[in-house]
């Protein structure tokens, strides 16, 4: 994978093999990832303030985890 943003302990990443074209978020220090997503998403998360896109960030993790 191919880490497009990082800030504090979160990565933006982008899919490669069979998830090219799809983004995720990975929490460096918790381990925890999200759910993957799209281009449209990943291009919104790309131009959030560092603020915002923690909250974001957090919010996509939570609901990730919310599923197991």
């Amino acid at each position: 994978m191919k880490v497009l943003r990082q800030v504090g302990d979160i990565d933006l990443n982008e899919g490669d093999l069979m998830a090219k074209g799809l983004y995720n978020l990975y929490n460096n220090e918790t381990k925890q990832v999200s759910l993957w997503f799209d281009e449209e998403v990943k291009n919104a998360m790309m131009k959030l303030p560092e603020d915002i896109f923690l909250e974001v960030a957090r919010v996509h993790l939570e609901y990730a985890k919310s599923l197991v």
